[in-house]
């Protein structure tokens, strides 16, 4: 019932348990849970994940509490089941985006009493996600509704996964087209078709223990050059001691972190010059431009490796987010949307604004100071399948989603990065500290190669990654091996 190893958070496997069995009819309406402690012993984890789960199902109005009495299920939990309409979603462990279809759903149902819709979803692990999602589709059995990167959008959408959106009311997609973010437009339009409703937007960056640097009276690097001396003085052993931390930095350097390896390393090509390919599609990745940024990284993991994990190429992305919240780091590359899990992992504060005195962000060092800055885009967006019998019922409740009401309030509570225009301006105020920081740093953002067979491509970049950041391979031969692959791949 509760999987410990799972990616998929403790707090939503003990709701969607929940849910099952009032859909089921294992639990009825009036049926008294267990107590919060009861639940701990029972499902062996800690009292937060427990609280967080019974606060969502009472949110969601499935459950009910009474003072000095306990929790009870509701009387229109599990309900008419027969009479609601489902709506199949396929999602990956990363579940944080769910709320906004969640919040959708309620919110349709609010207003909709003779046409209830329910969520019947199935989740995977990332690393089985998409192999799931394409056997599905290959057996006419696609889900109705998936989250997807903004970066495999394109590579859906010209291999006839998802629907475009236009087909469904193009009246609605100009709406929405005219209050998207510019850099948001790019990766969710194919040929000037919308194939996704985007949740969130991030940026990729360096994140920073702020007391620590202040501490240390050091500043954030800007260059190269000041980053590897920063690495050095944190890798200092009375440094460490003083501290208590047990790496410099961690960072991918590996197929193991999936898309984030991608997601997190393109940025120091792009700011030396370099790309994967050009406007036009061509390759470009071998470069001199492409070596020097290599070559920098390695600086890094080969010659600086006792400042990394020994483990470190088996680590997953949040591994990586974890050390640095546990304070076994004073560094890590990550994207603002990972905010809320520091704050979630860490023992500093409990709030946005006590966190804030501890946790600094920015984009990533580059070879100079003239140099601009540049972080990599990413976000999530829910499409409909092509496959999908209520196309456009499960657009109706995207349009909710994406609906400023909703999404100010998804953005706000998450603290995300918005991608609609409308809803960041209403996001950057006093109110947001942390929001009014990262949401001008849109417009640094620059988007990974939209390609229609990006998923393969991303698969060469982590190998080509793993060989030089870890295994030490020379530089010039692995890109130019990767760039062989690449051709014949496109061939």
């Amino acid at each position: 019932m509760i999987d410990r190893n799972s990616p998929i958070p403790l707090y939503y496997q003990l709701k969607q348990y929940f849910t099952k069995q009032m859909e089921s009819g294992a639990l009825h309406s009036g049926d008294r849970l267990p107590t919060e402690m009861e639940l701990c012993e029972q499902f062996d984890i800690s009292r937060a994940p427990v609280r967080q789960a019974l606060s969502e199902l009472a949110r969601e109005g499935l459950i009910y509490r009474r003072a000095g009495q306990g929790t009870f299920v509701s009387p229109r939990a599990g309900a008419g089941l027969e009479q609601k309409t489902t709506i199949r979603v396929l999602a990956h462990s990363d579940v944080r985006w769910m709320a906004s279809l969640e919040d959708a759903v309620r919110y349709w149902n609010g207003r909709h009493l003779e046409h209830e819709v329910r969520l019947d979803i199935a989740m995977y692990p990332r690393s089985e996600y998409h192999q799931v999602l394409r056997r599905a589709v290959a057996q006419g059995n696609a889900p109705d509704i998936i989250p997807l990167d903004y970066a495999w959008i394109t590579d859906y959408a010209h291999n006839g996964y998802i629907a475009p959106l236009n087909s469904l009311d193009s009246l609605w997609v100009d709406e929405v087209l005219q209050n998207l973010e510019l850099p948001v437009i790019k990766n969710s339009t194919v040929n000037g078709l919308l194939y996704a409703v985007p949740v969130q937007a991030d940026i990729t960056g360096l994140w920073y223990r702020k007391d620590w640097f202040a501490q240390e009276g050091l500043t954030p690097p800007q260059t190269w050059e000041s980053w590897l001396a920063l690495l050095d003085h944190f890798s200092d052993p009375q440094v460490m001691q003083r501290l208590g931390h047990d790496h410099a930095v961690v960072l991918p350097v590996a197929a193991a972190a999936g898309e984030a390896t991608v997601n997190l390393l393109l940025p120091f090509l792009w700011v030396a010059g370099g790309n994967v390919v050009n406007d036009a599609g061509d390759l470009i990745l071998n470069s001199p431009e492409v070596y020097a940024a290599l070559s920098f990284l390695q600086e890094i993991t080969i010659k600086r490796r006792a400042c990394l994990p020994a483990a470190l190429p088996t680590f997953r992305v949040w591994d990586l987010i974890r050390l640095f919240a546990q304070s076994r780091a004073p560094m890590t590359l990550g994207g603002t949307y990972e905010w809320p899990r520091i704050r979630d992992e860490c023992d500093w504060a409990e709030d946005e604004t006590a966190t804030a005195q501890f946790l600094g962000f920015q984009l990533l060092p580059r070879p100079t100071v003239s140099t601009p800055p540049i972080g990599s885009l990413g976000g999530t967006s829910w499409a409909i399948l092509q496959q999908s019998a209520v196309q456009e019922l499960s657009l109706e409740i995207l349009k909710l989603a994406a609906s400023t009401e909703l999404s100010a309030a998804f953005c706000g509570e998450n603290l995300q990065i918005s991608p609609y225009v409308s809803v960041n301006r209403a996001l950057s105020t006093g109110a947001h500290p942390w929001l009014t920081m990262i949401v001008p740093l849109l417009e640094k953002a620059r988007t990974r190669p939209l390609l229609h067979n990006y998923r393969q491509v991303s698969l060469f970049l982590r190998q080509m990654f793993e060989q030089i950041l870890w295994r030490g391979m020379a530089v010039e031969e692995t890109v130019q091996r990767t760039v062989q692959s690449l051709m014949l791949l496109s061939n």
